[in-house]
Order: C-alpha cells, then sequence, then structure tokens
C-alpha cells in the first residue's frame, strides 16, 4: 500500500502539486480482537490485513486549484470505525419495532427499505465524505468484506435501496482509488460513477490528467 501512496506522491509532483499523508501506526491483534468483541461481529480479513499490516488509519490531503478538485480523506482507526457504527445503531431505527412504525414513506418500496435498514446495521464506516456519505466495509454473511457507498439520504427518496459496491474488498477499492490519485468525482458526488458491478473508473468525472500510468494526460 505505501508503493500505491509513493506512486501518488510522484505523479502529483510532476504535476506541482503536493501530497499530504500521515498514517497511524498499524493495528495490533488486541486492536483487532476488541473491535470484534465490541461488534460481536467478524472482521473482513482483507480489511484486517490493510489495518495491521499498513495503516490503523490515515489522513490524506491535496489540493488543484487549477482543476478546481482535491483528493482529501480520512480513514478512521478501527476504534473509530466501531464506534461509528454502534453509534449509528442510536439512531438507524435499530429495532424493527422502530423501523415499521416509521415506514420509510419517502422511499418508493418501503419493504426493501425495511431490508436496506436492517443490512445497514452490519456496515462498518471507514471514511466519511464532506456532505456525510460514507465509503464503508459490510459485515453481512452474503456480502463480507464487500467496500460499499453509504448514501446519507437514502431514505429521503428514492427506491429504498443503499450500498452501491465500490468494490470486492477494502484493499481492491484502495488501490482502484490510487490510481486516479485518490481524487473525487468533478460534481463531488460519488452516486453519479456508481454501476452495479462498482465504479466506473473511466468516467469523466475523473480528469485524466490524475490517471498513473499510460493513461495520464497533462
Amino acid at each position: 500500500m505505501q508503493s500505491m501512496i509513493e506512486r501518488v506522491r510522484a505523479h502529483l509532483s510532476t504535476l506541482g502539486i503536493t501530497l499530504q499523508f500521515e498514517a497511524n501506526p498499524p493495528a495490533t491483534q488486541a486492536d483487532v480482537d476488541e473491535a470484534q468483541e465490541r461488534l460481536q461481529l467478524s472482521l473482513p480479513a482483507s480489511y484486517v490485513s490493510f489495518v495491521t499490516q499498513f495503516a490503523n488509519g490515515f489522513d490524506l490531503a491535496w489540493t488543484s486549484p487549477k482543476d478546481k478538485v482535491f483528493g482529501t480523506f480520512t480513514m478512521e482507526p478501527i476504534a473509530s470505525s466501531v464506534e461509528g457504527l454502534l453509534g449509528m445503531r442510536d439512531w438507524r431505527l435499530y429495532s424493527e419495532k422502530a423501523a415499521r412504525q416509521y415506514g420509510f414513506p419517502y422511499t418508493d418500496d418501503p419493504e426493501l427499505a425495511m431490508r436496506t435498514n436492517a443490512r445497514m446495521h452490519h456496515w462498518l464506516p471507514l471514511v466519511r465524505i464532506a456532505n456525510g456519505d460514507f465509503l464503508s466495509i459490510d459485515l453481512n454473511e452474503d456480502h463480507f468484506g464487500q467496500a460499499i457507498f453509504d448514501k446519507h439520504d437514502w431514505l429521503d427518496g428514492g427506491s429504498g435501496d443503499n450500498g452501491s459496491p465500490l468494490a470486492d474488498d477494502w484493499p481492491t477499492f484502495f488501490e482502484a482509488w490510487s490510481r486516479v490519485c485518490f481524487v473525487h468525482p468533478k460534481s463531488y458526488y460519488w452516486p453519479n460513477i456508481l454501476q452495479d458491478t462498482g465504479v466506473e473508473w473511466s468516467s469523466p468525472e475523473f480528469l485524466n490528467r490524475f490517471r498513473l500510468g499510460k493513461d495520464s494526460i497533462r
């Protein structure tokens, strides 16, 4: 993972942009055990490997005023992600009774919204986007370890679904995002570049000059 960071740093440097990156020390097995105990859920091996071998959270930032885009985000340490998931249970209609009483009246399919809401209790938030959306991993058995996009206002309209896939796991998503220097979409709206199978990395929402390798155009 560090080699990916250095590739991004080198590419941005050719564009006159400075990458700021501060990583926490890797998590310990005790950190992982405590997290699983608190959640009463298992954590995916791919995520555990990421936080124990690379970094237990980090801050990454760069900006390009010329292009009016940026690549700024914070990945939470494992303990903070656990706090986030547990805290969400206090306001995400954790009980089926509360969910039934609310009824998800603004969605097209309230029954689908009921099932979505139940699934969200097993989503571990890793990165908070500025508008309140999250990049998370799914701890439900049927999509265990999948990196997903958690849209904060999903219940204010739409189908009643949420949790669009980003990649099969967090390291795969991290690597793919690194190939566009962790730039955010030009619209700053991730749903614009999400497909059923994951992120449309070829989208013009990601400027070519921030692509690593042969596709880079300055």
